[in-house]
């Protein structure tokens, strides 16, 4: 079976002629007809039903009429991915993230991406909240990864959820409100907490407040700080506690506990977003292993 074959399938099914598809080629038909018997003992079965007046697909033929325009458009884009890449030397892609909720399964998508696209230079390049949404405004990055909210409603961008997590209480493991993985909750009024500003993380500063609220809790003191590596080295220090998305425990590595908070049901979306439409194909590409990611690997968000 040849591209060739599939090609005078697809215009023969199109014109249902054999003579308009040969024109079509500037072929003859009788050489048209050839390559279809061929490709038909290929298959093993008849695609045509062909009387003297009419041409029709048979059954099998319309079931194999998408399998062709498949392989096509897979050996189209293909060559499209080549001329790219002899075209214009290097391709190139821009990555703006957000550390702390993407630091869990981004590592492992770009390894993926560079392993099938070696072509691709990427530039990673590392924000925070408002950083990303400022960046994505002026056209900085191809794509983004940040908290979802952010990221609807960017002008000229598409974007998709990947995963969520819920929030919990970050402590030392000795600390007298964490006792075998469960919350004294009427200690935690007199504690101070730690958590990002609401410049730096506006969307974790709101829900962080709503959380207080619905917990009933207010805390003694409230420290606001730019980024996430000073919240977690605070609690390390013993100087505050702090409630953060779960997948904050694999941000970097520390002693300290994660403990889920009781009914709580606020959640924080990740996502991703790129630029829509875009003539760079290094984005498609980029869109592509991450739908397939989700599918195949969903485990990896």
């Amino acid at each position: 079976m040849t591209t060739e074959q599939l090609r005078y399938f697809l215009e023969v099914a199109r014109r249902r002629s054999f003579t308009e598809a040969a024109h079509t080629f500037y072929l003859t038909q009788p050489a048209i007809t050839h390559q279809i018997s061929a490709l038909e003992r290929e298959l093993g079965t008849k695609l045509f039903l062909r009387t003297t007046r009419s041409v029709a697909l048979t059954r099998a033929g319309e079931l194999f009429l998408e399998d062709a325009k498949r392989i096509l458009d897979q050996e189209d884009r293909a060559l499209e991915r080549l001329r790219q890449m002899g075209g214009s030397g290097q391709l190139e892609l821009k990555i703006g993230y957000l550390n702390s909720p993407c630091r869990h399964f981004l590592p492992g998508l770009i390894r993926d991406y560079q392993e099938r696209y070696p072509q691709v230079s990427l530039e990673l390049i590392r924000r925070d909240a408002a950083g990303i949404q400022t960046g994505a405004d002026e056209a900085e990055f191809d794509l983004s990864f940040s908290v979802l909210s952010d990221l609807q409603g960017l002008s000229g961008y598409a974007c998709r959820k990947l995963a969520t997590d819920f929030y919990c209480l970050v402590s030392p493991r000795q600390h007298p409100c964490v006792s075998n993985a469960s919350i004294d909750y009427h200690k935690l009024a007199t504690e101070s907490f730690a958590c990002l500003s609401r410049t730096a993380g506006a969307y974790m500063y709101k829900q962080f407040q709503q959380i207080c609220r619905d917990l009933e809790l207010a805390p003694s003191r409230v420290v606001e700080y730019p980024a996430m590596e000073d919240v977690l080295f605070a609690v390390e220090c013993g100087q505050a506690l702090a409630i953060m998305p779960y997948h904050i425990r694999e941000y970097m590595k520390t002693d300290l506990a994660f403990v889920p908070l009781d009914g709580q049901n606020l959640t924080i979306d990740i996502g991703v977003a790129w630029r829509s439409p875009t003539d760079n194909p290094a984005v498609g590409w980029f869109v592509e292993l991450i739908n397939h990611s989700l599918v195949e690997r969903p485990e990896l968000f």
